[in-house]
């Protein structure tokens, strides 16, 4: 008997969820989109888009929002317009809510270097190894790399550097060891604040930094990590005590050890 009340109670739960279900879709039937909320969740740190942007877009993009069936809005379709027409944003959510709201919840990309090319050029370089337009409305406090990079952003949209070396050839081999550097600094916290700029001479890297005169003769990315180490024990070790401006020139080239020039 137990056993029968307690199906009986389970399939009254279920009838009810699915009258409830039913009644709620029928009343957002009824309800029509008019506002349409941009949210864009890390716009404190980054700036390149804005609301009104997006707003802007949808309504070229002739999607059927204002004056539509909250219920029958395509999220999935107002997600993929923003993702396809700005390079910028890395994630969209799209959902409407019963009071006549649409919701679009987007995340930007985040720089980590600004890359001018021998040509003049000039793209972002993000963390997640794609390469973006710049923005009228922010620009990036990031190093800036220049020098011997050649490959321009291919149209005004978000495309990977392993897209670029996959159908464009090894010439852009140079801009997926920029990536490898550049990110490596970016995950420091140390290097992030220290480096100015990056310098491209043929296959080998020069590093300015912001504090000092001096240049850093990186070399080439092998041993990346075992480099950045020799650096940071001549800056603990050695700038600290004798100056930062007593050398124009660090090498780090050379295994195991570190030439120091002096101006």
């Amino acid at each position: 008997m137990e056993f029968v009340r307690k199906h009986i109670t389970l399939l009254g739960i279920l009838l009810y969820m699915m009258v409830t279900l039913g009644f709620v879709s029928g009343k957002m039937n009824d309800v029509l989109c008019e506002n349409v909320h941009v949210v864009i969740v890390d716009s404190a740190r980054q700036k390149f888009v804005q609301p009104q942007e997006v707003v802007s877009l949808l309504k070229t993009m002739e999607m059927k929002l204002w004056g539509y069936s909250v219920f029958q809005i395509e999220s999935h379709q107002a997600e993929r317009t923003v993702l396809n027409n700005m390079p910028m944003i890395a994630k969209a959510i799209a959902y409407a809510d019963i009071k006549g709201n649409f919701h679009l919840d987007l995340e930007q990309r985040k720089p980590i270097a600004r890359i001018v090319t021998k040509t003049g050029h000039s793209y972002y370089l993000g963390e997640d190894g794609h390469l973006l337009p710049l923005s009228p409305n922010y620009t990036a406090r990031v190093p800036v790399v220049s020098g011997d990079i050649y490959q321009k952003l291919p149209g005004n949209r978000a495309i990977t550097i392993d897209t670029l070396v996959l159908h464009q050839g090894a010439s852009n081999t140079m801009l997926d060891e920029t990536f490898r550097l550049l990110s490596y600094i970016y995950n420091d916290s140390l290097l992030r604040r220290m480096v100015e700029q990056v310098y491209v001479n043929k296959n080998e890297f020069e590093i300015i930094p912001k504090v000092g005169t001096h240049v850093i003769e990186f070399g080439d990315i092998s041993q990346l990590e075992h480099k950045f180490i020799k650096l940071k024990v001549i800056y603990y070790k050695g700038f600290s005590n004798l100056g930062w401006n007593k050398y124009s020139r660090v090498n780090l080239k050379y295994k195991n050890q570190v030439v120091c020039t002096k101006r």
